[in-house]
């Protein structure tokens, strides 16, 4: 299948992965979705705390579970027919899941996918050990499973994503931090996870190390195009009707890609940004609101984008290697949707 057999699914028009599953784009993988809602509800259950309790409200609050579905969609592109894939899915977004729980806490976040977020509910003391019951229960089970050169790599991913985390609050609140600053923090907090995603599904298909290299690297471009798509969404999604674009991460004082390349565009939005991290309340809102719309307006959003888009030619020409397949078929229309979605 050539590249522009691969481009015949239209994935121009969809704002929402829900969209994208709504059009069966994903129906490869729709019985293993399934299968891994199930079982990351069953592995998390345990009678002597509030775990599954604290666990069940942020699966009902819904998500994109986007680490499963790639999990699912690399095994399969690799040809794998067992069923191992479900577990590592289930574990990665255990491991996302925990992230979130701490991510609440460090931040002060109010909201979590439209809810309360749980340390408003249980406290923050309960929340952080249940995040730390969901890491070590991920690992419990990898090794229950006889999986445990995957587990070896998860233990190394986990690293890389506490890294990415005290990085970034490192970074908190510094008006100036570098392009390539930030993508050393996206290649921790986020590709590194995504890169494990897929780098496991070519493990447990018996892929040689070259294969589940290119696996892995496919993984770290695709999940750095998301991560940063999805800071650009912070900014413009509200213009998109999206329902995003709520400024958050202006308001926490992190310096994402958008801002970065217009402050480099225009002195006068630094000057602005340090203002905004000195104020507090309806004046830091108010001061959000009116940078924001400065980085909109300027030609950030084109170059955060640009960006994005080099990484996902970089996966693309990865998956070209891949044999032929309807998982690999959804996983290029995955890639190619983690950026038009902000046309």
């Amino acid at each position: 299948m050539n590249r522009s057999q691969l481009t015949d699914g239209d994935v121009t028009e969809p704002r929402s992965l829900d969209d994208l599953i709504a059009r069966g784009l994903f129906e490869v993988v729709d019985d293993d979705y399934r299968r891994v809602e199930a079982k990351l509800l069953g592995l998390v259950q345990s009678q002597r705390s509030i775990a599954p309790e604290v666990v069940q409200h942020l699966i009902d609050a819904g998500g994109k579970r986007i680490r499963p579905l790639v999990h699912c969609l690399a095994a399969g592109a690799s040809g794998y027919q067992g069923d191992d894939h479900i577990l590592i899915a289930a574990v990665s977004e255990m491991i996302h899941s925990a992230t979130l729980f701490h991510d609440d806490v460090i931040d002060e976040g109010a909201v979590r996918r439209g809810r309360r977020a749980a340390h408003k509910i249980w406290g923050n003391q309960s929340v952080v050990l249940v995040g730390d019951f969901v890491f070590a229960r991920a690992f419990t089970v990898m090794m229950e499973h006889g999986l445990y050169e995957i587990a070896l790599h998860l233990g190394r991913t986990v690293e890389d994503l506490v890294q990415g985390e005290l990085l970034q609050l490192e970074h908190q609140g510094a008006p100036i931090l570098s392009e390539d600053e930030y993508l050393t923090i996206v290649r921790y907090k986020t590709a590194s996870l995504f890169s494990w995603c897929c780098r496991s599904g070519g493990m447990i298909a018996g892929h040689s190390e070259e294969q589940v290299e290119d696996l892995a690297r496919f993984g770290y471009h695709f999940g750095t195009a998301f991560q940063i798509t999805d800071d650009v969404l912070d900014y413009a999604g509200a213009s998109l009707a999206m329902g995003k674009g709520n400024l958050n991460d202006l308001m926490e004082g992190k310096t994402t890609l958008p801002l970065i390349f217009a402050m480099n565009q225009d002195e006068s939005i630094k000057e602005r940004y340090v203002s905004l991290l000195a104020s507090v309340g309806e004046a830091r809102e108010e001061s959000a609101r009116k940078l924001g719309a400065l980085v909109v307006g300027s030609d950030a959003i084109r170059d955060a984008l640009a960006v994005a888009g080099d990484h996902v030619e970089r996966a693309l020409a990865i998956l070209e290697k891949l044999p032929e397949s309807p998982h690999r078929f959804a996983l290029w229309n995955l890639c190619k949707f983690t950026t038009n979605r902000i046309h």
